[in-house]
């Protein structure tokens, strides 16, 4: 009778217990987590506000050119718009070369362009960081 007990409290403790793989040191554990909302599309008024914004930079920077307005005048939005409008229309984004790029662009400018392969090896050896 106390076999056959042992035996029932030793089934009920196995069913209880955590898989052997589960009791291993130093486990990670993967979460998955749903990936975030796709943003939704703007709304007419959120488009209407933008190209009222980009109208409006416009409109400040031709009076900046002509003299009715000054910088003074702008208020710190209004001149970033005017600014970033401006950078926009001419084509000048901002520079995101690294250093060590600039220095092999503006090598190879100086070298016509077209470097020898000497050249370029000695470019490449100015110009490491």
């Amino acid at each position: 009778m106390m076999r056959i007990f042992l035996m029932a409290t030793l089934g009920t403790l196995t069913a209880f217990a955590p898989p052997a793989h589960a009791q291993q040191a130093g486990e990670t554990r993967l979460v998955v987590r749903p990936s975030p909302a796709v943003p939704a599309t703007p709304t007419p008024d959120q488009q209407a506000a933008v190209l009222e914004r980009f109208a409006r930079a416009r409109d400040n920077l031709v009076a900046l050119r002509e003299g009715r307005r000054s910088v003074s005048d702008l208020s710190p939005q209004e001149l970033q718009d005017v600014l970033d409008y401006d950078r926009r229309v001419r084509g000048d984004y901002p520079d995101t070369r690294g250093a060590k790029q600039q220095c092999i662009d503006d090598e190879f400018r100086r070298a016509g362009g077209r470097p020898s392969a000497l050249a370029r090896q000695v470019i490449a050896l100015k110009c490491r960081n």
